[in-house]
């Protein structure tokens, strides 16, 4: 009973899939919309029934929104992926190799200037500055 439920089943399923007509249509944008009813403007008829096997290279206006797409998930993984660092970091994003630099340059001169010595009205100013240089690098460069 089973076996010829699923033969009658499939039979059914095929010849259903056989009867369905697809067409690829073209706007006066460039945007490919796929329907059941012939288009209206540009477009053409698709074969149904079996799964193509190989897909055909991508036409201007295809190829144009592919990229477009492509660009806007590569900015939105960017977002992201800054707003992930962000939150591992404590609500900042890493900064960048030349931001660095000048950080730990500002610190070796307030080291330097500490060893060499300062006046007194200096000291608390000198220290806040390299323990504020100190903790910036920590946080923000590796």
């Amino acid at each position: 009973m089973r076996v010829v439920f699923l033969f009658l089943f499939s039979s059914l399923i095929a010849s259903h899939a056989a009867a369905v007509e697809v067409y690829r249509c073209l706007d006066e944008k460039g945007e490919v919309t796929f329907q059941q009813g012939p288009c209206e403007g540009a477009g053409e008829k698709l074969e149904s029934g079996e799964v193509q096997a190989a897909w055909g290279p991508l036409r201007q206006g295809e190829k144009q929104l592919y990229q477009a797409y492509r660009k806007r998930d590569r900015q939105r993984h960017a977002k992201s992926r800054k707003a992930r660092l962000a939150s591992a970091t404590g609500g900042s994003v890493p900064a960048q190799n030349a931001t660095c630099y000048d950080k730990r340059h500002a610190l070796e001169k307030v080291q330097a200037r500490l060893r060499a010595g300062y006046k007194p009205s200096q000291g608390d100013s000198l220290r806040r500055r390299r323990d504020y240089l100190e903790g910036y690098l920590r946080r923000f460069c590796r």
